[in-house]
């Protein structure tokens, strides 16, 4: 059995998406198959994001990590036409961005990967929380543990700012 955790943030307006406790969590439980609130709500954000029709955007996100807490930084992912253009990352203790080669781009994600993220973690029955944005619908916070016996196998990406470029 796994359990499969979903939040919307019902903050109006945005382009700065942290998960507030303020945030509702609904949870739900499943053997194979995504609960149907859980995959209601998936739907409804996917839906939304579809609707916004935007391929241009910059999408700033934060990877967490327990490894190491004292080398974070922001990943600033250029799109263009749906593709990443451009990536670089923001450091508070470096005063310019460091940009990430163009040969690297493509390891980096746009927002229908983070959907499949968590459509393929769930489907790998693995423990999902999601919080979406409300106007845009893409996915604001994402959490995933593949196993929680192990240690290291999570991942946590928080969105921290969008922007749509018209």
């Amino acid at each position: 059995m796994r359990v499969i955790a979903f939040s919307t943030d019902s903050r109006p307006g945005l382009r700065s998406s942290r998960v507030s406790r303020s945030s509702r969590w609904v949870f739900g439980m499943c053997l194979a198959v995504l609960p149907p609130v859980f995959a209601e709500e998936l739907s409804s954000a996917r839906q939304r994001w579809e609707r916004a029709s935007i391929s241009d955007y910059e999408l700033r996100y934060r990877r967490v990590c327990d490894c190491h807490p004292d080398q974070t930084a922001d990943t600033i992912v250029t799109v263009r036409h749906g593709g990443v253009t451009a990536v670089r990352y923001a450091r508070e203790d470096y005063i310019e961005d460091i940009p990430v080669p163009a040969e690297r781009l493509q390891w980096f994600r746009v927002v229908d990967d983070f959907f499949s993220l968590i459509e393929t973690a769930s489907a790998r029955e693995a423990l999902v929380r999601a919080s979406f944005d409300q106007e845009y619908g893409y996915p604001a916070a994402i959490f995933i543990d593949y196993d929680p016996d192990l240690v290291g196998d999570e991942v946590d990406i928080r969105v921290t700012a969008f922007y749509p470029v018209r």
